[in-house]
């Protein structure tokens, strides 16, 4: 209610500064108001200015009181003293200013009133000036006499404009006596933007036409204002039914569609997210969302700095899209397409991101199978090629020997002799052809069998057993077999085809060792990610990798004539590597040695 006060001398302008008054009736008022106390005794007068002023020093406000012949400045500073703590504080800082009337408004012993709103506005100066808020002042205007009323009058309605939009508050005080005819009271009601009588004990309020009129109009603002408040209310709560629904209809799509969707702030605090969502950080990161929470402090500590760059680039307004595959115990894994995008506001600038996870294990699995089976395909037509190559020159030679010599012995006048070397040529032909198909079954054999159980092979037991048939030729030819299985000791796979690639390389080693220096071979082992990684080292004769490397792993290929052997142990090699899902490699000089290196799927 009080501050019903400071709204309509303000005209409605709510967003001015306001001064508490000290006077409960009056309560806060703006600055720049000038109104007026009528009072009857000097103690009602004490108890309205003792209180104003009060309130000025507390609010840290220049305080100047003119006082008139009833009250002496001794009275006034006593009575500011019985009610002020600290009142000599005011009085040092020079904040308190008690003078009298005549001191104020006359000079040179005459009134002048011209010199009196000249000084007002110096008090402001120097309130200011001393760091005070504003000035607040009082005159008791008991002093006046008939022949300076209209002037006086003038005077008090000059200072309206002078004080509005200034840090100065103005309190006139008037005595109600017979002397005060109800001329003068409207005289003095209608110079001041308020008057406060009091009647019956307390003090009231009386309001000028021009109040009365602004607060009619803003009585009609408000009741305009409660029934438009109470329509918007009804659609307010109308649409907040209507948003309510939608966000219900969106929150179900959002928690049953198949993607996983996690929203962050700017400073990566997770928002919200979706049910699939946390299934997917659980896979990811090892952990439970959690909303508020800084999304990089949930994830493991080793897992950070990377997923950090990552939210960093999308900040920075460039989407992040990779696939990833999260193993589970019980089963192949998980892949998901992951997304990072930024999210913006209506002036393009980035608030935070958007990441969706759809899980594409279907698809992904479908995508693997294709490409297996294609890279089966490429293998076996190269090995149509191979299975061409020796049926058009290994196995037409000797046919073409079995059908001449057997058309040479069914000559009857073949002699003997040559009846009997022919026979010799024919069983020849016959054991070469014989070697050959063996060769292509076991060659197809190694296909066949890929679907054969795989086992845990420990390498150190592979090696140790497959050593054994070795043992003399490794004694008598002083062979050193150097192992070291540290970084991975074993491997899940088909035992067949790994004893067969060790065999292989190991017994090439040995074949083809250098005469006069003493073989040494190096076998290892280490994991490099989910691959194991096997390496055969010699010293032995090597190969020139310049003239011969695209054929060192062909069929029937053979780099030194001078020893036994069919050029089929390394093409096997390969096939077996790569029919369990491996790669080989060679790094070989002439006269120093080789090395294979073979990468198959980790266990």
């Amino acid at each position: 209610m009080n501050n019903i006060w400071a709204l309509l001398l303000n005209g409605y302008n709510m967003t001015e500064e306001l001064r508490p008054t000290g006077i409960d009736a009056i309560g806060d008022i703006p600055w720049g108001t000038h109104f007026c106390h009528f009072y009857e005794t000097k103690e009602d007068l004490l108890s309205i200015l003792v209180a104003f002023f009060k309130a000025g020093l507390e609010n840290n406000e220049y305080c100047l009181w003119l006082t008139a012949s009833h009250i002496t400045i001794d009275e006034a500073l006593s009575a500011l003293k019985a009610t002020i703590p600290d009142f000599d504080h005011y009085l040092k800082r020079g904040v308190v200013e008690i003078k009298t009337n005549i001191d104020w408004y006359q000079k040179n012993g005459k009134l002048d009133l011209n010199h009196a709103i000249a000084t007002v506005s110096d008090r402001l100066r120097i309130a200011l000036q001393q760091n005070c808020e504003g000035l607040r002042a009082n005159g008791d205007e008991s002093w006046l006499r008939r022949k300076e009323w209209k002037d006086f009058m003038a005077y008090e309605r000059t200072l309206n404009p002078l004080i509005a939009q200034k840090r100065i508050l103005i309190l006139c005080a008037y005595p109600l006596g017979e002397s005060a005819t109800a001329t003068d009271i409207l005289d003095i009601a209608y110079a001041h933007e308020f008057t406060v009588a009091k009647r019956n004990g307390r003090l009231e309020i009386l309001e000028t036409p021009k109040i009365k009129k602004s607060k009619a109009q803003l009585q009609h603002k408000n009741e305009v204002l409660e029934i438009d408040l109470a329509e918007k209310t009804k659609e307010l709560a109308k649409t907040h039914n209507i948003l309510g629904k939608s966000q219900s209809r969106l929150r179900a799509i959002f928690n049953t569609t198949d993607i996983a969707f996690l929203l962050l702030d700017s400073d990566l605090h997770v928002l919200t997210y979706n049910t699939i969502a946390n299934h997917w950080s659980q896979l990811s990161f090892g952990m439970n969302l959690k909303e508020g929470s800084n999304f990089i402090e949930l994830i493991k500590e080793d897992r950070r700095e990377p997923v950090r760059e990552m939210m960093s680039a999308a900040m920075a307004g460039n989407p992040v899209n990779y696939e990833a595959n999260y193993p589970q115990q019980d089963g192949p894994g998980e892949w998901y397409c992951i997304s990072i995008n930024p999210v913006k506001d209506t002036e393009h600038h980035t608030i935070g991101l958007c990441c969706s996870a759809t899980n594409i294990t279907t698809s992904k699995t479908a995508e693997l199978e294709r490409n297996r089976v294609s890279n089966d395909l490429v293998h076996r037509n190269k090995d149509l090629e191979q299975f061409a190559y020796i049926v058009s020159h290994n196995l037409r030679a000797p046919l073409a020997n079995i059908i001449s010599l057997s058309r040479m012995l069914r000559q009857d006048d073949l002699p003997l002799n040559d009846k009997a070397e022919s026979e010799e040529f024919l069983f020849q032909s016959i054991s070469k052809l014989d070697e050959i198909v063996n060769d292509l079954n076991q060659i197809l054999q190694v296909r066949r069998d890929i679907s054969e159980t795989k086992e845990k092979v420990v390498f150190f037991e592979l090696v140790n057993n497959l050593l054994t048939g070795f043992r003399h030729l490794i004694t008598q030819e002083h062979i050193s077999v150097v192992t070291d299985f540290a970084g991975a000791e074993y491997i899940h796979t088909i035992k067949s085809y790994l004893h067969s690639i060790f065999y292989n390389l190991i017994s090439n080693s040995i074949k083809y060792r250098q005469p006069g220096i003493p073989l040494i071979i190096e076998v290892k082992s280490r994991k490099r990610g989910k691959k194991i990684v096997l390496t055969f080292k010699d010293n032995a004769r090597g190969i020139d990798l310049s003239a011969k490397g695209e054929e060192v792993f062909g069929l029937y290929k053979r780099f030194h004539t001078d020893t036994e052997g069919k050029g089929l142990g390394l093409y096997m090699v390969k096939t077996q590597v790569e029919a369990l899902g491996g790669t080989i490699g060679i790094s070989s000089q002439p006269n120093i040695g080789t090395t294979f290196s073979v990468e198959l799927p980790g266990s």
